[in-house]
């Protein structure tokens, strides 16, 4: 059974609807209670006080009733009959709302004579034809006392009030409803406006998405509304790396392939006549064809890095890093200079840990004149390790220390483009840095050349 998914105007309206019946029920139930009660015991409180006074009269004949009558000045809100019985005789009257005592009638001799029903105890009963009474009767020695007071009165404005807090009700619902449904649309009209937007902008996920255009009010749709802009920002960023990078993949690879088929095509032209120029593409080939190994090798890595989830565990860079500077030195024309705090442990993956090391040793050399030195450095500084390496190269000029990292980026100085490379390997050493917890920034050098400076959490 699938329920049915209501719009967010649907939830609102719903929500305030039942509140505004709820309140509007609550207060009317509220009322016809405290003025039932009132009533109710103001018409107790009488009857009691007929029913004290009568006693205390010591009433035994018609001339003793009429002067007590007069005495109390009797003026019931309600139709009550009264009837004083003693050994000798019986008294009965009928008083109404104005005061007027009415001795014993065909009405009242009627009135005692029909059956009485007590309900909700002996003090409420119902009298055929003339309705619900209010019940007291007490003796004292040869004389009872009884009084019926009429609740009719009582219960016709109970019915009263109850047809008056029913249309109240019935308006109060009714001016609700169209409150609620004028409120809800209100309410929703940022969210189905951002819904709208958001729908247009995802209509092709090939293009960049333009920013949402966001409602200042409410305050919980402007944060949304914000943040799916944020999200659209990093989506376009993300769909225009990749179309960077398959252009500058197919470009790097381009180069190559044509090469190779130019030499291919060169000695089966000009090869049997001028077998000289066969070693020469033969080794033009294979230094393309190498070329591309290494750029297709790059491009794995990188793709490995962006997926890998490695398991860090308590590492001694110290030890690491001195390791690979050792065994790095030898293989390239630069002194090494080692500057290593010992016994540094970080969070962190061996292995990418050593290809960090090595790809930023490998950037120095490559754009590092032969005889100038390269600093490896380990430091406790702030709590925090701090892994660098210093060049004395051509350094990195300001706009473009950012764009560094970004995929096939090679700084652009005509050194640079004479210097063999993918543009690569700082993509992945930024990728394996942040795999293991790290950041990475790179400084000017002086007099010149780069710092490429690594921070840890230090355990």
């Amino acid at each position: 059974m699938n329920d049915k998914q209501l719009t967010y105007q649907e939830l609102i309206n719903n929500g305030i609807k039942k509140l505004v019946i709820i309140i509007t029920l609550s207060i009317s139930a509220l009322i016809l209670i405290i003025v039932g009660v009132q009533q109710s015991l103001m018409t107790v409180h009488e009857a009691q006080g007929q029913m004290m006074s009568l006693n205390r009269a010591n009433i035994d004949d018609i001339p003793s009733f009429i002067h007590w009558n007069n005495q109390n000045n009797r003026h019931s809100k309600q139709n009550t009959v009264i009837r004083v019985k003693t050994n000798k005789s019986s008294i009965t009257a009928t008083s109404g709302r104005e005061g007027q005592v009415i001795m014993t009638s065909s009405a009242s001799k009627k009135f005692i004579a029909q059956k009485k029903f007590s309900i909700f105890g002996k003090n409420v009963v119902y009298v055929k034809s003339f309705g619900f009474f209010l019940f007291f009767s007490q003796k004292d020695s040869n004389t009872t006392y009884q009084i019926w007071v009429s609740l009719n009165r009582l219960i016709n404005s109970l019915i009263l009030l109850i047809i008056i807090i029913s249309i109240v009700v019935f308006i109060t619902l009714g001016f609700g409803t169209w409150w609620a449904h004028q409120l809800a649309a209100k309410l929703s009209a940022p969210t189905i406006q951002l819904v709208k937007e958001t729908k247009n902008t995802t209509k092709n996920s090939e293009v960049d998405q333009p920013t949402l255009e966001v409602p200042q009010s409410p305050q919980e749709i402007h944060e949304l509304g914000n943040a799916f802009n944020e999200l659209l920002t990093a989506q376009n960023q993300r769909l225009q790396r990749e179309k960077d990078f398959v252009s500058n993949a197919s470009h790097e690879l381009r180069t190559p392939i044509a090469a190779v088929r130019g030499n291919i095509n060169l000695i089966k032209r000009h090869g049997d006549k001028h077998p000289e120029v066969i070693p020469e593409s033969l080794d033009f080939i294979d230094e393309e064809s190498l070329r591309m190994q290494n750029l297709i090798e790059n491009l794995l890595h990188l793709s490995r890095a962006d997926r890998a989830k490695v398991i860090l565990q308590d590492e001694n860079l110290s030890e690491i890093t001195e390791q690979i500077g050792q065994h790095y030195e030898p293989s390239i024309p630069h002194k090494m200079i080692l500057d290593i705090d010992p016994n540094l442990h970080i969070s962190g993956n061996s292995d990418t840990l050593k290809q960090i090391i090595v790809a930023l040793l490998d950037n120095a050399n490559k754009y590092s004149d032969d005889n100038t030195p390269i600093n490896l450095s380990l430091k406790d500084i702030n709590n925090k390790v701090e892994l660098s390496v210093t060049d004395l190269g051509m350094g990195i000029p300001d706009d473009q220390k950012k764009l560094i990292f970004q995929r096939f980026y090679r700084v652009d100085t005509s050194h640079s483009n004479e210097i063999k490379g993918s543009g690569l390997g700082l993509s992945i050493v930024a990728q394996l840095v942040k795999l293991n917890n790290g950041t990475i920034e790179v400084l000017d050098n002086h007099p010149r050349g780069s710092i490429f400076k690594i921070i840890f959490d230090k355990i």
